[in-house]
């Protein structure tokens, strides 16, 4: 679930849409995002990646900016700016888009948990088409058979 802001409190999560992929980062106040990047158009660069700070304009790169909202436990919006900003500059496991990307790191800061709704999405997607293209391989099969 998410909601398009007017204005950002810290330890919200925000996301922005850039077409294939939302990028993620945790509000932490004075109009500044923490999230792990690559940095100025490298967001999905693992040799460069880093938690940074950005501006939130510099973050949002004039797209739509959301807050990502889950009814899930979650540590205080405090709880959730320190874990941000303590992890500035570190790598927190290097960064890997199936298991350490900005959404695990902006959901880490909040709930205390690395997930990317958007990797576990993909990844269902592709074993949605793995069972699609085995049926047509048997459903063929079966056809071959019978006419054999």
């Amino acid at each position: 679930m998410n909601r398009t802001i007017n204005k950002p409190q810290p330890g919200d999560v925000l996301s922005v849409n850039r077409g294939l992929y939302k990028h993620y980062g945790v509000y932490v106040g004075n109009n500044t995002v923490v999230h792990f990047s690559g940095g100025r158009g490298h967001e999905l660069s693992a040799p460069k990646a880093c938690i940074r700070k950005a501006r939130l304009d510099d973050f949002s790169k004039g797209g739509e900016v959301q807050i990502e909202t889950r009814c899930a436990e979650s540590f205080s919006r405090k709880e959730t700016v320190m874990r941000a900003l303590n992890a500035l500059g570190g790598e927190k496991g290097k960064y890997a888009l199936p298991w350490n990307n900005c959404e695990h790191f902006a959901n880490w800061c909040r709930y205390g948990k690395k997930r990317s709704v958007q990797v576990e999405q993909f990844a269902a997607g592709l074993a949605g088409i793995s069972v699609l293209a085995l049926g047509a391989v048997l459903v063929g099969k079966i056809i071959e058979e019978e006419i054999i």
